[in-house]
């Protein structure tokens, strides 16, 4: 087969090749020829600027690159067309990505792009040429990939794109579901698709032919045409030199079709690597099915639209007649067109699921909720029709105020009304009462395409009506198929692409390259015919049946054979699928849980221990949330492949969910062997793995516990190896525990703590205290932070670092927090009006509120029902919390501090947080930890620690608060080294609202003696 395409092969090549050479031959005489005339401000543009900087890129070929450090490509010879007919000379510069280039000409640092698509973001920076070529784009995939025949089979898939490509925006925003990987050129991005790195790339077959052919790559086949369809290709200057764009454009425009066509065959009429039609139309085994049980497909059609499509006699007609009829035939499924009286009528009926199809329709955002849509296969410009004494329009600004009809529900109609809504638009049933009106004057003309505006011109108002203006407006469309069924628009797109441009050519010529004519009636000749013509059809259908019927029963036996076995396999991959984890290939809880049942049956029989460990990746949440969820499910199949390696074939490997994952160990030997196995488990996952590039460090924390020993049923030994494993992470995580009793009693006091704090607020179990923050330079008691506190009946006093984490877990910590907020204006409010002047109360806000709800907002319905201002709450938090978060916590934190908080942040240098990270945030207070403070007077680290914080601190424009301060050493050593503020037991414990009035006036005192030289400063 291969050899027998050779020759052929051969001989276009030899053609391409002489009408090139002829060209090239001709090139200066046309030049020549095609004289331009410029305008006095062009040829003085040309004279000022005789070099023209162009951004070349370095793989887009073969229509822009570099090949060997020299510009090649389209780009290349029609710069040099260009060139030759204007004067101006080109610098090609090189060597950059596209996006920098376009970030070069906006900087003005180049003047012209010779070949990018246009798009609505870059129109705003850029003057764009009109089109000067067409590119067809197409979704490739592996070859060996059968399941991708849509967007919707791409849905949770990669697609690589170049950086700077518009294809990215548009499908971030049509297709939010499919996942997109930047790549930094075209080749890393076909590259990333056969290595399996990505799922799909989307260019057009000539650029994949050049890279396949000149890196010696195979392995990518068409899968199904994008949604860009056809994208026009223009030039586009820089924005301050539209003469440019100008001088440019005319020299574009006299390059004639035969030159055109020559360069065009140089560079993109290469070999075919990758068909663009496959040679027979392969449909996959589910839509084989979807189209038998359907049986029969129902279209609902423009009936008013013709020559496209539209009722003749009762009689379907048109293009779309056409084309449904070449479908039926490939598909082997009768299409039947449902009669409607308007164009609106049949889109109502569509999204009823009256039809299955509307074999034209195009792709608009509205419609999407009810249909899918195929590639484009029909282009059509539109055209508007007036009275033959109208004046002749080009640009909808120059019918802005006018009255124009148009189609009710036709999709440029609502284009036209958001760009251009002076344009006063009437929605009419259907074009025969549109030109009617326009006839009559009450219309200044109709919108609607050309070819349609014609036949119906030619039809019924000839020598009336006139094609006065057609318009830059692209309209493209294709089949839309009822999205409550996905395989059907599958099934068009690989129909639509498997139809040959012979036969797309052959349905044009049938319906636009006709003159409509007043009809003779043959009506006599045309019934004897008729009578003839079916009594040959009915010989011939009985002739088939005869044929047919003794094929019959040997196909349907092997039909049977093959819906057996397909039934086989189905049955199988389903019970697969039933029990083993899609993403990793591991048993599932369910087969997990079946394999532990009859483990622990045998194991009892036996009299033997068996152990099952829970493993939990640390810290993994992080690796999604910075790297992207594909990126997470990598590094999941890779740690499930390391520990698997690990374990012996006897044992289990199963994964929960998530980054959770249960080992079974069966014929223990002694309770030791599994220690051994957790800690070779975690030493594996120690070494770095590599991921889609990325070298990524992980650790997992195990928890280990036996049967029957720690548990004597499934559910309690997952559960306490479980807790076992909770307990390794608050240990340090990277480590496993075993389960232990005491273990459990911790569990079961975590339990009744969660379950008595969501009574808490309620009964009111809850009350605040506040503790004095002492201003060091004016040694007064400056402002106070709130605690709360938590008393219950039968637990006793309960510590907020152990209650609040409880809270943050189980969603509670909003409703406290807001207590907490709401508790601490009250006294505030009650201190102002007894006469005490603090300048704020500190609360302390977990980066859960951040999470949930308007924190912004809630603290301030507070304030106002208090009447304070936003600077009476300061707002505390975490320095963990801080590191967890990065532009989310500056959009929230800057919020807060404008709207008048002061920020500060608790318990610092516990953490891992950087200055230079820190600087960014709007924070206006730093509280080091107690834990540097305590030891201050013994441990030289510690006071340069602190000293190091209060110093960096200062110089960021932030002030400091030390906490825990207990002696007059401390107090001494944080004066010294100029500390803002300080809090702690040296002042004051914290005390209730009733008690702080008091207190403070007793801390202002001792601080007035301190001042003064008294020694004691301690509590009395």
């Amino acid at each position: 087969m291969l050899k027998t395409r050779e020759p052929s092969r051969f001989f276009v090549g030899i053609l391409y090749l002489c009408v090139w050479l002829l060209l090239l031959a001709n090139l200066p005489a046309r030049a020549a020829q095609s004289e331009i005339i410029f305008t006095e401000e062009e040829q003085a543009f040309i004279q000022k600027h005789p070099i023209i900087q162009v951004g070349g890129e370095m793989d887009w070929a073969p229509w822009d690159f570099v090949e060997n450090g020299q510009h090649k490509g389209v780009a290349s010879d029609y710069l040099d067309l260009i060139s030759a007919r204007t004067g101006l000379k080109f610098n090609v510069v090189t060597g950059h990505s596209w996006s920098t280039l376009l970030s070069m000409t906006n900087e003005k640092k180049l003047d012209l792009l010779p070949v990018l698509s246009w798009s609505e973001a870059r129109a705003r920076t850029l003057n764009y040429t009109q089109s000067f070529m067409r590119i067809r784009h197409f979704v490739f995939v592996r070859s060996t990939v059968d399941t991708i025949n849509s967007y919707d089979d791409l849905k949770g898939k990669t697609v690589a794109i170049p950086r700077g490509y518009s294809l990215m925006a548009s499908m971030e925003k049509n297709y939010p579901l499919i996942r997109i990987k930047p790549v930094s050129d075209l080749l890393e991005a076909i590259d990333a698709v056969i290595t399996n790195r990505a799922d799909a790339v989307i260019t057009s077959t000539p650029i994949i032919n050049y890279y396949l052919k000149e890196n010696d790559l195979s392995g990518l086949k068409p899968a199904f045409p994008s949604s860009t369809g056809i994208n026009d290709i223009h030039m586009a200057t820089r924005q301050d030199m539209p003469l440019l764009r100008d001088i440019i454009q005319k020299a574009l425009d006299s390059v004639d079709e035969l030159t055109h066509n020559a360069i065009m065959a140089k560079w993109a009429g290469m070999n075919s690597l990758i068909p663009l039609h496959s040679p027979e139309l392969e449909l996959s085994r589910q839509e084989k099915a979807y189209l038998r049980d359907k049986g029969q497909i129902t279209a609902c059609i423009d009936p008013n639209w013709m020559p496209y499509e539209g009722f003749i006699n009762g009689k379907h007609s048109g293009m779309s007649a056409d084309y449904l009829a070449h479908f039926s035939e490939l598909l082997n499924i009768p299409i039947q067109v449902i009669p409607s009286g308007s164009w609106k009528q049949s889109l109502l009926y569509a999204k009823n699921r009256h039809c299955d199809i509307l074999p034209l329709a195009s792709n608009r955002e509205e419609r999407r909720s009810y249909l899918n849509f195929s590639a484009a296969y029909i282009e059509t410009s539109l055209a508007l029709a007036t009275r033959n004494d109208a004046w002749f329009y080009s640009d909808f600004s120059e019918i802005q105020g006018e009255k124009i009809g148009i189609i009710s529900g036709y999709s440029p109609g609502d284009v036209i009304r958001k760009k251009y809504p002076k344009i006063e638009l009437v929605e009419l049933a259907s074009i025969q009462e549109g030109l009617e009106r326009v006839r009559q004057g009450e219309l200044l003309g109709f919108l609607d395409a050309l070819p349609s505006l014609s036949y119906h011109i030619q039809q019924g108002h000839y020598g009336q009506l006139k094609i006065s203006g057609k318009f830059e407006y692209n309209w493209n469309v294709g089949v839309a198929a009822r999205n409550d069924e996905p395989l059907l628009v599958s099934v068009f797109n690989k129909v639509i692409a498997h139809t040959s441009a012979s036969t797309h050519q052959k349905i044009r010529n049938n319906w636009l390259a006709v003159r409509y004519e007043e009809a003779v009636d043959y009506s006599l000749l045309w019934k004897s015919l008729s009578v003839f013509v079916v009594i040959l059809f009915l010989m011939a259908l009985r002739f088939r049946q005869i044929v047919k019927h003794r094929n019959e029963i040997s196909r349907k036996n092997a039909e049977l054979a093959l819906i057996n076995s397909q039934l086989e396999q189905q049955t199988e991959a389903a019970r697969h699928m039933a029990f083993h984890d899609l993403l990793t290939g591991l048993p599932n809880r369910s087969q997990l849980l079946e394999n532990l049942d009859h483990a622990m049956k045998l194991a009892k029989r036996q009299e033997r221990k068996l152990a099952a460990l829970f493993l939990d990746l640390d810290r993994f949440k992080y690796i999604n949330d910075s790297l992207g969820h594909h990126i997470g499910d990598e590094l999941l199949k890779e740690v499930a492949a390391r520990v698997q390696a690990r374990l012996r074939s006897s044992d289990t490997l199963a994964r929960l969910g998530g980054d959770e994952f249960v080992i079974l160990l069966e014929s223990l030997d002694d309770d030791s062997t599994p220690a051994k196995v957790a800690q070779d488990i975690i030493d594996t996952l120690q070494q770095p793995l590599e991921v889609a590039g990325y070298h990524l460090n992980i650790s997992a924390s195990i928890g280990i516990a036996f049967f029957p020993d720690d548990a004597e049923d499934i559910h309690n030994l997952i559960k306490n190896a479980d807790n076992a494993m909770y307990q390794a992470k608050e240990l340090g995580r990277n480590r496993f525990r075993y389960y232990t009793r005491a273990l459990s009693e911790e569990t079961d006091k975590r339990l009744q703590t969660e379950s008595a704090l969501r009574e808490a607020l309620q009964k009111d179990q809850f009350h605040m205290v506040f503790q004095p923050i002492i201003d060091l330079k004016s040694m007064e008691v400056s402002h106070a932070e709130a605690l709360i506190r938590w008393d219950h009946p039968e637990l006793g006093f309960v510590s907020p670092e152990y209650f609040i984490p409880i809270a943050e877990e189980n969603g509670l910590i909003n409703d406290i927090g807001l207590w907490v907020a709401r508790q601490a204006c009250h006294a505030y409010k009650g201190w102002l009006l007894e006469g005490l002047i603090l300048n704020s109360v500190a609360i302390n806000v977990s980066s859960v509120q951040f999470k949930k709800g308007d924190l912004g907002g809630q603290i301030r319905e507070i304030l106002a029902e208090e009447g304070l201002d936003a600077r009476a709450i300061e707002i505390e938090i975490t320095e963990r919390y801080l590191m967890d978060q990065t532009e989310h916590t500056i959009k929230h934190l800057s919020a807060l501090k404008d709207a008048g908080h002061l920020i500060s942040v608790d318990d610092f240098g516990v953490g891992y947080s950087s200055m230079s990270y820190m600087k960014r945030l709007p924070l206006d207070i730093i509280k080091i930890d107690r834990s540097f403070i305590t030891d201050l007077a013994d441990d030289e680290n510690d006071r340069q620690i602190s000293q190091a914080i209060i110093s960096l601190s200062h110089s960021l424009g932030y002030r400091v608060t030390a906490e825990g301060v207990e002696n007059p050493a401390q107090l001494a050593f944080l004066e010294h080294c100029r500390c803002d503020f300080a809090q702690g037991y040296l002042f004051s414990r914290p005390v209730t609202e009733a008690q702080f009035i008091e207190t403070v006036a007793e801390i202002n005192e001792r601080l007035r003696k301190h001042k003064q030289g008294s020694p004691d400063l301690a509590m009395s």
